[in-house]
């Protein structure tokens, strides 16, 4: 079941501009978000250009800014098409964890990012056999780096603690490649 409830043709500025504040209430009805409290949460996305930063105070209050904001918590950019993908559907468990304010409202997950600086490069294997690669910049330093590369299920698998990156890299079926140390502090988002 996709995250958000969107059509398949959605538009960048209508997802971020009319959808997201829509649906927020929704996707954060019932979830403890009590570690969030007193905290600010910026979360951009970057399509192909067109940046869009969701703030979140509180876990309560959703602030939607068009254009984005310098050195976000987090920015994730890929193409526009992996990115209406991922929001309809059709390629669930792409961005999840990083658009879902109750994922994001996690204690661990929610540090981690909040601590975190450095940029994580993913690049995705999809089943046609194309790349989907994609990268997420930690509070707006691009330093240390690394790549990781998997195919889009195990990715999903690691999204849904199925399996983490230790068990995938053991098995030969995650590449790594940059900053150790770095990849490793990120065992709480992946």
């Amino acid at each position: 079941m996709a995250l958000f409830n969107v059509p398949a043709n959605v538009k960048v500025d209508d997802f971020f501009k009319t959808y997201v504040p829509k649906q927020f209430s929704e996707l954060t009805k019932g979830v403890d978000l009590s570690g969030m409290a007193g905290k600010e949460l910026t979360v951009q996305f970057d399509i192909d250009g067109k940046k869009y930063c969701l703030k979140i105070k509180d876990g309560k209050n959703l602030t939607v800014i068009p254009g984005g904001i310098d050195k976000p918590v987090l920015c994730v950019a890929l193409n526009e098409a992996d990115w209406r993908a991922a929001v309809t559907g059709q390629m669930e468990g792409v961005i999840d964890r990083f658009a879902d304010p109750a994922q994001a409202a996690n204690p661990d997950i929610l540090n981690t990012m909040l601590s975190t600086k450095g940029c994580l490069k993913v690049e995705l294997k999809k089943p046609d056999g194309n790349l989907m690669p994609f990268s997420m910049v930690f509070n707006g330093e691009t330093q240390p780096c690394g790549t990781i590369k998997l195919s889009l299920d195990n990715w999903r698998a690691m999204q849904k603690k199925e399996t983490n990156g230790q068990n995938l890299f053991m098995a030969g079926q995650m590449q790594i490649d940059g900053d150790m140390m770095f990849l490793m502090s990120l065992n709480a988002l992946l």
